[in-house]
Formats: structure tokens, sequence, C-alpha cells
């Protein structure tokens, strides 16, 4: 991570200033993994305070994604929130899935991940929450197998990401066996005020242009009813693989070394891969698998 001035930067998100927007480099419209990552950090239990402070919204929000994202469930499925956050929207919207589903997750941001789990251990169905699984990684170097997950999703995690939607589809893609179900902004249905500020944050643009360039295939789009900000909908984008994979079992879906692609043991307090020489820590029992996060160690 680029050595950011953390006090400068506290004062200025303590003002209300846009994060991304403040570290983006002069005349460009791209926000930098580094600035994402501290934007987020920085307000990590913002969301969960949010949902607390208003139940019924959240409640509304979540129930209304859970039934849409449930229509493309099945019994074991196993399911990605690429970008969790706080863990929040998963949280929510897992009460509309069906039994016997295994829910993996992970955020760029360790801190929110952190205030994700206190939330989840009060929002999140109990049995649901025994088997989550959750890590600390980069939607662009995803840290499991080609078709490991049955259904990926997002809600607003790529959003701060223009100029890399088709890597980062790719990459979710990736690891698919069936289909994508991403809650994420529309730049093209937004209003003129809506796009200005889309263009203005560093928001994500023509998501189905991209979607078909990674070798998906889009067959639903539709708006969401329950908004939280007008000038950032949601919408909702069903993709489809071009080659559904069959299902595999749940232990198959196992963590690969971001850098080396290698299988990756769970040591005590650490995951390692002796054939890719990296060695990944664990902070509150959260496996950091970003590729920043890799520390050299061939031997034992």
């Amino acid at each position: 991570m680029r050595n950011f001035n953390l006090g400068l930067i506290r004062e200025a998100y303590e003002k209300g200033q846009n994060i991304t927007q403040l570290l983006r480099n002069e005349g460009s419209e791209v926000n930098t993994l580094d600035a994402i990552e501290l934007a987020y950090d920085l307000q990590a239990g913002s969301y969960a305070r949010g949902a607390l402070d208003d139940v019924s919204q959240f409640l509304r929000r979540t129930e209304e994604m859970g039934e849409i994202l449930s229509a493309h469930i099945s019994f074991l499925d196993v399911i990605i929130d690429c970008g969790t956050g706080e863990l929040t929207t998963l949280s929510g919207v897992s009460r509309c899935f069906p039994n016997n589903v295994k829910l993996l997750a992970f955020d760029l941001s360790l801190s929110r991940l952190n205030a994700g789990l206190r939330f989840a251990s009060r929002a999140m169905r109990n049995d649901l929450l025994s088997g989550l699984n959750v890590f600390a990684a980069s939607i662009d170097r995803i840290p499991l197998p080609d078709e490991s997950v049955d259904v990926v999703t997002t809600s607003h995690a790529l959003e701060p990401n223009f100029g890399r939607e088709l890597e980062l589809l790719t990459e979710m893609l990736r690891i698919s066996r069936n289909k994508l179900v991403l809650f994420e902004p529309s730049y093209e249905d937004n209003t003129d005020e809506g796009r200005e500020r889309m263009q203005r944050l560093g928001y994500v643009r023509d998501l189905p242009k991209y979607i078909g360039l990674a070798g998906g295939r889009l067959v639903e789009k539709f708006a969401l009813q329950n908004c939280v900000n007008p000038l950032n909908p949601t919408y909702c984008y069903v993709v489809e693989k071009n080659k559904v994979h069959p299902k595999a079992d749940i232990s198959d879906t196992y963590f690969k070394c971001p850098v080396t692609g290698e299988v990756l043991q769970n040591r005590q307090g650490y995951l390692w891969s002796k054939s890719g020489g990296y060695a990944y820590p664990l902070i509150n029992g959260i496996p950091l698998l970003r590729g920043k996060d890799a520390i050299l160690m061939c031997h034992e």
C-alpha cells in the first residue's frame, strides 16, 4: 500500500470528504485498489450502524434482494459474496436462503470484516453463521479454484471499480459453476445528475457490455424497488455462464495462493503452500489472502 498520511486522511474523512476522490491521481477517473481499501477501512462500522439506525429500511431492502437471489439458489449450493463489506447485506438476504447451503464472503478491508462478523453474530441465521467462511481478498485475484462455487453475488462491490469492469467480471465468472447475481448501479439507466456523480466518483459503467466480453450471458436486468440513494439506484444483473459446470461437493472449495495459484494448506495460525513458497497469516481467525499479504516462506 502507498505511504498515505493516515492522520490527514482521517481528518478529511471526518470532514465528509470522499476519500477515493481525494486520493485519485489528478485527471484520472480510476480509483486505485489502495484508495478503495483505505476509504472503506476508515468507515468500517458505519454500514452496520446504518442498518441498526433504520431497521425497517434495512429489512425491506434485504428482503427484496434475498427473494431475488434465493430464486437462483438450490439445495447444497455454495454461494460467495464478493466485496461483502460489513456482512450487512449478506446477513439480511441469507434469511431467504434454503437450508444446507454454504456461504463464503470476502472483502478487501480487514476492519470491515471484523465489524461484519460482529454484526453477523446478531443478524445472520445461526445455521448459516456456523458454517460461514470469511477471508480478506481482492476481486481481481479471488483465491479459489475454477468453478468452485455455484452462485457469485455482489452488492455495490463492483461500484468503485471503473476501468476494471472486464477484469473483475472475468474473475468472478472463473470461480462460478453456474451464474452471477449482481446488485450494482446502472450508469446507462441513471439520471443526468446520477451519471455525473458516478463519473466523479469513479463508478463502473457499461456492465452489460463487459459481461458479454467476459464470457457471460446477461439474462435479466431490472431495477430494485428499495433504493438507499436515488442518485445511485440498484439494478439486478443475472448472468449465466456460457457453459454451466456440474455441482461439486462443498469440500471441493478450498483456498489457493493468489500469487502462484498453488493449493494452500491450513497450518496453525497461517495458510501455506510449500510448492508455491508463500504463507498467509490469520488475524482474528480471518485468513489474509490478498497478494500483498504473501510472506515468502519456502520451508517450515
